[in-house]
């Protein structure tokens, strides 16, 4: 049963992805947030990352919360540089943009922002990054460093109570 579903909900999303848009693009990119650029134009999802959202909190260890989506998008600007990206295009999600694996000078900055604890591996669509979220997790390394909510559960509208609650970060919430 659960085998028949996963592969009913992968096809659902692998249908759901738009394949027009599927290519390659360079140029530098202006940060929108900590998993979305934009080169020209074209916006792009870096896919198979879920990084938390701008106005997003999180807390230290100590229990203070800090914004950590502002953090998430900052670093990856302070990573980019200014520096041109090469990005292969795989299709479009459901908002029209175009879902990417970004590379400077041949670094992967979609693992990148995974490894270095900037954002999630997103493993509904995508386990690629899993190696690397693991490896941020035990550093303790940027939103691993206290407490969060997984990005794709703040973005739902979820009664009160719930997003009161913060996740421990070794907690993955799906």
């Amino acid at each position: 049963m659960k085998v028949a579903l996963l592969s009913l909900t992968i096809l659902l999303v692998i249908g759901n992805i738009d394949r027009s848009q599927a290519g390659e693009i360079s140029g530098i990119p202006r940060i929108v947030d900590g998993d979305t650029v934009q080169i020209g134009e074209t916006k792009i999802r870096l896919q198979g990352i879920d990084a938390p959202e701008t106005d997003q909190l999180c807390l230290d260890p100590k229990g203070n919360s800090w914004a950590c989506g502002l953090a998430s998008r900052d670093e990856l600007i302070r990573h980019s540089a200014g520096q041109s990206w090469d990005c292969d295009l795989t299709g479009a999600d459901r908002y029209s943009r175009s879902l990417g694996t970004c590379f400077i000078e041949g670094e992967n900055v979609n693992a990148w922002m995974v490894r270095q604890g900037w954002a999630l591996s997103f493993v509904r669509y995508s386990r690629a990054y899993g190696a690397d979220e693991v490896a941020a997790r035990n550093a303790h390394a940027g939103i691993w460093k206290g407490a969060l909510i997984a990005p794709r559960v703040s973005e739902m509208a979820l009664p009160a109570e719930p997003r009161q609650k913060l996740v421990q970060p070794d907690v993955i919430v799906t």
